[in-house]
């Protein structure tokens, strides 16, 4: 029920905004779908006609808004400039396997958010399923549940079966109901930005979260970076609406450019005093420094929405760049196009597509060149792909594998090049048909080759650590008694970005 302050605003009660996020095969996309299936606002009239980023369901006459997003693209974009849009965080935990990586990783994301945390135990339909070992787990990570004696509440689920779907949807709405979630349903108009993207049709379409007040066709809005005039107000459904009140997922079309996912879109008298608000637009690209002599990799991506890009930038950030620098020329939204291609031949850069393609004019001219074009609907493939290319770059290198040393404490026999010498193997382990470092008070003295190899007596191709051994040594340089000698062998292999110094 709406009440009103003494300034004539109207304030009221208003649904939660959840999100959903755990480990990537512990059942997300699963329980959203889940949930949805079950109990989607508008299913009965035709269901839902497009994916725009959330919707709403409602259970025991309550709406519920869920962020439906593809991993933590769009929540992390959110969370990183300061925009709080989630009330409630899902944590998602596989019964069976508990805390994995990405789980830590989601937890942080949920404590630096500032969003009410609900665990669901996923998969409890599995005989390996072990909550009360994943409640221990989280111990570790100061989730305190409440059946420990703490205040986060845990609750049992299977996605497959359906079983405590029911369970989780009320208690959401419980922890709404103590959250007391309240907003201005006029006065001051704003909304958050989960996904942005070029539409064919349409122009730039924006899927938005309303947080404060009431918007509706027509009105002037801008956010930092991009101003307009809404032309149509949609639902999460595809259906054309009149008014998006606080909590509500909506899809505004009217803007002049696209703007960033993760802006406040703020409604405005006029599109003059809109544009007052724009500050120049926040660079998405920061390549590093490139000198004469370096390997580089040039890079065009194009996105489907806003959120990929920044979400393809963040990953590509991770990748190493100490022996190859990646140079990323252009990443806007939209399919691949004619410029694009044009940039790529004069550039020697490689195309990458993350859920969109080439128009025609691009694909026939990629036909007819040798233009490298990648197309990836999944992040992970794309980023194992541009690492790949990188890899490529690279030349084969001769890499030193060192394997073990022999304390001298015999020679039993010595020829003009070749000496049979007897040791213990303090270190590792020695080959047959490797090389020797010959190492005398701290110092080499000489090197040669492993020709022969014995252990008690007997012909062998390795001796390991601790055991005595017999040498047929190979080399100019004679051993003496007391010796270390060392050995090793060199290997052509495959370079890689990160590779470490290795030891066998």
């Amino acid at each position: 029920m709406n009440k009103k302050k003494e300034n004539n605003i109207n304030i009221g009660q208003r649904p939660p905004v959840v999100v959903v996020l755990g480990h990537i095969d512990h059942g997300k996309t699963s329980l959203l779908m889940a949930i949805k299936d079950f109990r989607v606002l508008g299913k009965e009239s035709g269901g839902i006609t497009q994916h725009v980023g959330a919707y709403q369901i409602e259970y025991n006459k309550k709406k519920i808004t869920f962020i439906d997003t593809p991993g933590h693209e769009s929540f992390s974009a959110i969370r990183s400039r300061g925009v709080k849009v989630a009330d409630i965080a899902i944590l998602v935990i596989d019964a069976c396997e508990g805390i994995k990586k990405q789980t830590q990783e989601a937890i942080r994301h949920i404590k630096e958010s500032g969003a009410t945390p609900i665990v669901a135990l996923n998969k409890i339909d599995k005989e390996c399923a072990n909550p009360e070992r994943v409640k221990q787990e989280l111990l570790q990570e100061d989730i305190w549940v409440e059946s420990l004696g703490g205040k986060v509440p845990a609750v049992e689920v299977s996605a497959k079966t359906k079983q405590g779907i029911e369970n989780l949807l009320e208690m959401i709405l419980l922890v709404a109901e103590m959250e007391n979630l309240e907003a201005f349903y006029n006065g001051e108009k704003e909304a958050v930005i989960i996904e942005s993207r070029m539409d064919p049709h349409k122009g730039p379409s924006i899927t938005a979260i309303v947080t404060e007040g009431t918007f509706k066709k027509g009105q002037f809005v801008g956010t930092h970076s991009a101003v307009g005039k809404i032309r149509t107000l949609q639902s999460f459904e595809g259906k054309e609406i009149n008014e998006a009140c606080p909590s509500d997922p909506v899809v505004i079309n009217g803007f002049e450019n696209i703007p960033t996912v993760g802006e406040i879109i703020r409604v405005y008298e006029t599109l003059s005093q809109a544009e007052k608000d724009l500050r120049p637009k926040e660079l998405l690209i920061k390549n590093p420094d490139i000198k004469a002599g370096d390997k580089v990799l040039n890079l065009i991506i194009k996105a489907d929405v806003i959120g990929s890009i920044e979400g393809i930038l963040e990953i590509l950030k991770s990748i190493p760049q100490d022996k190859v620098k990646l140079n990323i020329l252009r990443a806007e939204v939209g399919d691949a196009n004619e410029k694009d291609v044009k940039l790529a031949k004069t550039s020697d850069a490689n195309i990458i597509t993350f859920r969109v393609k080439a128009d025609k004019i691009a694909e026939n001219i990629i036909q007819n060149s040798n233009v490298n074009f990648f197309y990836f609907d999944i992040i992970y493939d794309l980023s194992k792909k541009i690492r790949e290319l990188m890899e490529g770059l690279l030349v084969i290198e001769k890499e030193r594998i060192d394997l073990g040393e022999l304390d001298v404490l015999a020679i039993f026999r010595t020829e003009r090049e070749k000496q049979i010498v007897g040791g213990r193997v303090v270190e590792g382990r020695i080959e047959k048909n490797v090389n020797i470092e010959i190492w005398r008070d701290n110092e080499k003295i000489g090197q040669g080759k492993v020709v022969g190899l014995e252990v008690s007596k007997k012909k062998v191709d390795v001796a390991y650590k601790d055991s005595e051994a017999g040498i047929l040594y190979q080399g100019k340089e004679k051993i003496q008694e007391g010796d270390i000698l060392k050995f090793y062998k060199e290997e052509f292999v495959k370079p890689e970005l990160n590779a470490q110094a290795r030891k066998a």
